[in-house]
């Protein structure tokens, strides 16, 4: 995945050390030199899948510091290129045991941040929402499947349910109820902006845009699986491009905007089958969410962390699991 450049800042006695805790990691390369009221900043150049074992180690030994930091930057180019030798391409892991050759992952500090954002409530999400769901009745309404995907696209609901999974993984309960909090907040502006519609213009639901978002089937809740899996992997490979992709497959607006139009029309049975699907989804998603987390070997770097972290995410995946399985079973009966 290429090269990253860590900088550290650390009084200037301690400066030394960070050579000794990090003996067992291979640095491409590393500079240091002296700033102002005693402190020193060192820079190291490491390739991007042994990020996350250098920001463990570097997070137990810096905390306790005054005004340490550790900063992570993005590196275009180098120049000129270097190459691996033969022992770093055969290196099993570092001391800790942790697996730090994993090809495609960005480490779980960046993840954390990219994905954190997604949780906060915010005035600019709130309006993303409103004006997506708009978007998605118009297009509903019309059905115009160009207008929908657009809905899909702008849309900002994927994020709040992928950071749920990856509090839950790590067992961050801060960052699951803001998560939490942004999605049902997310979700309820959905539907009553498609309820207010749904008042003021007519939905039909035998039109065919909106007739395929008020039934739920098992294809759906694989969809669904696959989508979630596929987010995960979107943004831990730091693929935003397929993260689009990800945001019409798993089409949460859609079905939400539908309940909402069908229920403000008066077709109340329609537009809460539409709202099962956005539920099903969601479910999905979550769960997708945290079992590829996991598969990637994302945790907390201390052990009594990820104790925790094992806990909460055994007790989210049970009950999604109930769940989506009992919502199956529904399904396979019904049909």
């Amino acid at each position: 995945m290429g090269q990253q450049l860590i900088e550290i800042i650390l009084p200037q006695g301690r400066a030394d050390d960070i050579d000794e805790i990090l003996h067992d990691v291979t640095i491409i390369s590393s500079w240091q030199d002296t700033l102002e009221e005693n402190r020193a900043r060192i820079n190291l150049l490491v390739q991007t899948e042994k990020v996350e074992t250098v920001l463990n180690t570097l997070e137990n030994y810096l905390q306790p510091l005054p005004d340490a930091r550790a900063l992570l930057l993005p590196v275009e180019a180098v120049i000129p290129r270097t190459q691996k030798s033969s022992a770093e391409k055969q290196e099993p892991g570092d001391a800790a045991g942790n697996r730090d050759g994993e090809p495609g992952r960005i480490s779980r500090q960046e993840l954390y941040d990219d994905v954190a954002g997604g949780s906060v409530l915010t005035v600019n999400y709130l309006i993303m929402v409103a004006l997506s769901a708009v978007i998605a009745a118009i297009g509903l309404l019309r059905n115009d499947i160009t207008i929908i995907i657009a809905a899909m696209v702008l849309a900002p609901l994927l994020l709040p349910n992928v950071a749920f999974a990856l509090a839950n993984t790590l067992g961050d309960s801060e960052l699951a109820m803001g998560a939490v909090k942004t999605t049902l907040a997310g979700l309820v502006l959905a539907v009553l902006t498609g309820f207010v519609i749904g008042i003021l213009v007519a939905a039909d639901p035998e039109v065919n845009a909106i007739a395929r978002r008020t039934s739920l089937s098992l294809t759906d809740l694989v969809v669904a699986l696959a989508s979630g899996s596929a987010g995960v992997l979107a943004l831990t490979g730091d693929g935003r491009l397929s993260l689009i992709g990800v945001m019409v497959a798993v089409a949460l607006m859609p079905p939400l905007v539908t309940g909402g139009l069908l229920i403000g029309s008066g077709f109340y049975e329609h537009g809460f089958r539409a709202l099962e699907l956005a539920l099903a989804n969601i479910l999905c998603i979550n769960l997708a969410g945290i079992v590829t987390f996991r598969l990637q070997g994302i945790s907390p770097s201390t052990w009594w962390e990820k104790n925790r972290a094992s806990r909460a995410t055994l007790r989210a995946a049970v009950v999604l699991a109930v769940l989506i399985v009992s919502l199956g079973v529904l399904l396979f009966f019904i049909q």
